[in-house]
Parts: C-alpha cells; structure tokens; sequence
C-alpha cells in the first residue's frame, strides 16, 4: 500500500481506532440486512420490512446529535468502550431469543430500536476522532483508509451474514454481529486518543451546546450543504435497502445469500475507489461532490430499479460503489476540514443523523409506496427524485469551490 495509507497504518493508534471502527461499522452495515431479512422470514406482510427497519434507524435520527454534542463534553474512548460493550450484550442477547424460537415481528421491532440505540452513539464520537490522530494533510487519505476499510469489512460481513442465516439460520448472522462488537472492544482498548483542543462546549449547559451546535452549521459554508446532503442520501440509499431484499426474493426468486451479495457489491466498489483515494496526495473535492453526490447516487439507484436479474443487479451496484466512494471520501473530507475544531462532534452528529437517522425517513416512504407500488418502482421513483434535490443542493458555488 503506497506513501500517506502506509504511513497512517504504521501508526499504532491510529491502526488500533482504524481497526475498531472498521468493526463496528460492519456491524452497522450488516443490521439493516440482518432484521429485513429476518421479517422477511417471519411474515409476508411487506410493511412490517419498513417498520423494523424504521425502529433500527429511528435512535441514529433521535441521538446522533445528542451523541455528538455529548462527545465534546466527555472522554471520547470511554464513551466509545461503553456503548459498543452495550452493543455487545444487546447483539448477544436478541441471538439468544432467536436460537430459541421467540423471534417474531414485535420481537424484531424492540430489538432493532435497542441495538440501534447502542450502535448510534458510537459513529459522531468516532468521526470526531479522526482529527485529532492525523494532521491536516493526511485527512483525505485517512477518511478514504476509514471508507474502504469499512466497506471491505461491511460487504464481507453481508455475504458472511448472508452464509450464516442459510447454514445456521438467523440466529448464525446475528451471533456473527455480537462476535463483531467484541473485536471492536478489544481493538480499541490500547488506542491513545489525544486530547481535544479547548473547548467551550463543558462550559454550556448541554442543552444550550446543542443549540450553539445547531447555529453554526446553519450559518456555516459549506457546513449547511455538506450536511443537508447527508439526509438527502441517508433516506434515499434507506429505501434501496429496504426495497432491495424483497426484490430478489420475490421478482429474482433467490434467496438471502444472494440478496447479501448484492447489496455487497456496493461495498466492494466502494472500496476499490476509497483504497485509490487513500494513496492520493489531494482530490477535487467539489467536482467529486457535485458530480458523484450531486448525480450519481440518485443514478444508482434509478438504475438498479431496472435490473432484470442477479447479474446485472451486481454489476450496477459495484459500479454504483465505485461511484460512492469518491462521493463519501471527498464529502466527509471536506465536512471536517471545514469545521471548527470545537463543533467537531456536534457536526459529525449532524452528519450522522443524516446518514443513520435517514433510515427512518427512508422506512416511511417505502412502507407508504409499498402499498400502491412494486418494490422495484419504489426505487425508481426515489432514486429520480435523489438526482433532483440532491442536485439542487450540490451544484452551489458553495459546494463547486472545494479544493
């Protein structure tokens, strides 16, 4: 692995997070998978598919923010050791109620609101982070490092996920999350964070530090963009992946090895463009923006909609992947060098309840089409009316100007 990604690994602690991150996020790319398809499983009443999904989502919109501003009060590594070590026992205990044949819908719905509580307060916190282990110079390439590490890790965990539900039922892809949430733990536990830069936000109550947070994104290019960009996508990419397993049940006539390999492949193209990024001096962050954000997530999605089986179906998300990569590496880039030290983790829990907390957003509206359309014309129409709105707001001279 050539110059800046080598160097970043060689660094102890920053492999350590790297590793722990990388963990945690296969978990959080795998859960959405996991409890559709085990409400697939368990009934044929699509909606119920929209509303676990929902309540898996609904504590990254609700928390992130909290989670964020709570971060720049706190030590940032225990917070981390605290809820993951949550995640852990909620992971544990829902495969446990599984393997034992209680599982239902209900079931489903107060496990997914429980897990998604302690693996939603992990991600500003960790994105904070980032910062204060590299310099300004390498933050591009340790975002892209963070990206394609976690993609790589988040499609092999799917198709492992996917494996496992087959072989040992859905209590095998859940008993893989709660391994996944130890190995994070152990990673991060010789990790030294530096200390954060002074801040104001202790010295606020917790309520009114969420406010000042709130104000600066607002008022703050390309702050307010970059941010609204990420709910535009966390809804938007929501619907496909809720959509997207009835669709090879149903209109492929596979089953969850295949729907997992599918939704793989977006994460194995995305890390083919994040490891390119990651050896990279500098991007043109406001090009990729517009372009790779601006058109081609929308696109993705528009396209897969059309895909009349397995194969295509593949070949369209890895190269709509490929696309996302550039789009996140150089968007979560250009967030963070944008924001003052000191509102880091507020911003990144903006950042966060856009791109978690869309899944809620993104449930809504598939469980509201669901009822009048197809699975797959759901995906047409969302993934059109991703390529207006998140057009609108990429193509700014706000946006356009990043270097």
């Amino acid at each position: 692995m050539p110059g800046p990604a080598r160097e970043l690994l060689a660094d102890r602690d920053f492999r350590g997070f790297w590793l722990a991150q990388t963990a945690l996020a296969s978990i959080n790319g795998t859960l959405r998978f996991a409890f559709v398809w085990l409400v697939v499983t368990l009934t044929d009443w699509t909606t119920a598919e929209g509303i676990v999904a929902g309540l898996l989502g609904l504590p990254a919109m609700l928390f992130s923010l909290l989670a964020g501003a709570w971060s720049d009060r706190v030590d940032r590594k225990r917070m981390f050791m605290a809820w993951t070590a949550g995640a852990f026992v909620a992971l544990g205990a829902f495969t446990v109620v599984i393997a034992a044949g209680l599982a239902d819908p209900i079931w489903a719905g107060v496990a997914a609101f429980v897990v998604g509580v302690t693996v939603s307060v992990s991600p500003p916190n960790l994105n904070a982070m980032v910062p204060l282990l590299v310099g300004p110079d390498r933050l591009m390439n340790a975002v892209a490092l963070q990206n394609g590490a976690m993609q790589a890790a988040g499609f092999v965990a799917v198709i492992v996920a996917g494996v496992g539900i087959e072989v040992f039922g859905d209590a095998g892809g859940f008993g893989m999350l709660t391994v996944l949430a130890a190995l994070s733990l152990a990673a991060m536990r010789s990790v030294t964070i530096p200390p954060d830069p002074v801040s104001t936000a202790a010295e606020e109550t917790f309520g009114r530090s969420i406010l000042t947070g709130l104000r600066y994104a607002w008022r703050t290019e390309p702050v307010r963009s970059l941010v609204l960009l990420s709910m535009v996508l966390g809804s938007s990419f929501s619907v496909m992946q809720i959509a997207m397993p009835r669709v090879v049940e149903e209109d492929f006539g596979l089953e969850a090895a295949s729907a997992a390999t599918i939704l793989a492949m977006f994460g194995a193209g995305m890390f083919l463009s994040s490891a390119v990024m990651a050896t990279r001096p500098i991007g043109r962050h406001g090009w990729n923006i517009a372009i790779c954000v601006g058109l081609g997530l929308g696109a993705g999605q528009f396209a897969l909609s059309f895909a009349p089986g397995f194969a295509v179906a593949v070949v369209i998300m890895f190269v709509w992947g490929v696309n996302a990569g550039i789009a996140m590496t150089s968007h979560r880039t250009m967030l963070q060098a944008s924001t003052a030290p000191e509102m880091m983790g507020r911003v990144m829990g903006l950042m966060m309840t856009g791109f978690m907390g869309g899944l809620p957003l993104g449930a809504l509206v598939s469980s509201l089409l669901s009822a009048v359309v197809s699975p797959a014309t759901t995906m047409t129409i969302v993934g059109a009316a991703t390529i207006v709105v998140a057009g609108a707001l990429s193509w700014r001279p706000a946006i356009l100007r990043l270097a």
